[in-house]
């Protein structure tokens, strides 16, 4: 049978129209229209910032990081280098060359503990490695546990016997320990091996000192300054021993060095005040005094000694002041010297009661210690001060305080 096809008719049937799927669809493709249009609009706007020097900053690789640390560190900024050095480390945990430098700035800064910390870790990653060997050795000698330092130090120079940094610890701990032909020894191998180490040449001068060379020594800390210009304990190490030897005005050169490297260096600014006293410039040994305090208003020393020059000017307010911040900061260096001056300095100025009671507190702690003598007689004068002045009423004829008899004790001449 054939079929006829009517050919009024489209050969394929238009489908069935659905309203709402086509508004779907077509919303649909708007969005996606939209979306599109945006991610372009945003890659051309982040292009242009980008051309334009405003794009986001990229977070600095490790590697970069510890360039810019060993530039500060080389700038004389030693906390900032070791900040950043820390960021490096706690990207990179197990890169012992990262380690082991974040380890020695530690050591620059103080912070023994951390740095040996560090050279055990390094120990962990690889148990040969010098490097671990040498942090844990050198922050042992910081912390005045050279006996732990030494084995320590001569396993790593089993390891690499060209590893300087190791001569140095050695060097240091042999001088603490009264091995001074060893200690000369070792600095001397060092040097041998590299003769620039600033670090050795400043042990070595550590050494030479022990035995008397200090015209050798003041050469070879000369010359650790010329390599690492901006390392300041050395700068302070050299003027020490300029003032031991009498060479003021060489002294007070080195401390201007250091504060021109680093105007607001606290330390410096005292180490100045001392050596101006020393030689009899008290107006400007007291401007460094006060200076110091300034920027550091919590070191002991520092208010002792400016409390000290106040004093002796009859300036008694300002040394009554002074003395009771001393006071309350000291952990126990200056605290009887501090206390006993309190004491003076409120009955100079017209406070018996309280001049009394600070110097008899005074006089037990100074009874109490072997070194105390002669505090025990300066606060006897001011007691027997009060005790005489007419000023001072309700003392009048008043003795002091009789010297206690120290119990046989443990804790007895303390």
């Amino acid at each position: 049978m054939q079929i006829k096809r009517d050919y009024s008719q489209p050969f394929f049937r238009e489908p069935k129209r659905h309203p709402i799927r086509n508004i779907i669809v077509a919303a649909i493709m708007g969005l996606l229209l939209g979306l599109g249009i945006l991610s372009q609009w945003t890659l051309l706007e982040n292009t242009a910032d980008t051309l334009m020097g405003n794009g986001p900053t990229p977070t600095p690789l490790p590697s970069e990081l510890a360039t810019r640390a060993t530039q500060l560190m080389f700038a004389g900024d030693l906390e900032g280098a070791a900040e950043l050095m820390k960021k490096v480390v706690s990207e990179r945990p197990d890169n012992p060359s990262y380690l082991y430098e974040y380890g020695a700035l530690l050591n620059d800064i103080g912070h023994y503990e951390e740095a040996y910390d560090l050279g055990a870790q390094i120990i962990d990653l690889n148990a040969r490695d010098v490097r671990g060997f040498a942090l844990e050795a050198s922050s042992l000698v910081l912390q005045g546990q050279t006996s732990a330092a030494i084995p320590i130090a001569l396993s790593g120079l089993e390891l690499n016997p060209r590893f300087t940094s190791l001569y140095t610890t050695l060097t240091r701990a042999y001088v603490e320990t009264s091995r001074w032909g060893d200690a000369l020894d070792m600095a001397e191998r060092g040097l041998s091996i590299d003769p620039n180490d600033p670090s050795l040449s400043r042990a070595y001068a550590y050494a030479l000192q022990s035995v008397a060379e200090y015209d050798l020594a003041i050469t070879y800390l000369e010359q650790s300054i010329e390599l690492r210009p901006t390392f300041l304990p050395t700068y302070f190490e050299l003027a020490g021993l300029y003032l031991s030897r009498n060479e003021d005005q060489a002294a007070i050169d080195l401390y201007d060095r250091i504060l021109a490297i680093e105007p607001r260096n606290a330390r410096a600014m005292l180490r100045q005040c001392l050596a101006y006293r020393k030689v009899g410039e008290f107006a400007r040994a007291l401007g460094f005094c006060e200076d110091s305090v300034v920027n550091d208003g919590t070191d002991p020393e520092a208010l002792f000694q400016l409390g000290l020059l106040y004093y002796r000017d009859r300036r008694f307010q300002e040394s009554r002041d002074t003395f009771a911040q001393c006071v309350e900061y000291d952990i126990g260096t200056y605290d009887l010297s501090c206390l006993y001056r309190l004491g003076l300095s409120h009955y100079y100025t017209g406070d018996c009661d309280v001049g009394w009671d600070y110097l008899q507190e005074s006089l037990v702690i100074a009874q109490a210690r072997a070194d105390g003598q002669a505090a025990v007689d300066n606060i006897r004068q001011g007691l027997n001060a009060i005790a005489t002045d007419p000023n001072c009423p309700g003392y009048s004829g008043r003795l002091p305080t009789p010297s206690p008899i120290p119990e046989e004790t443990e804790e007895a001449g303390i």
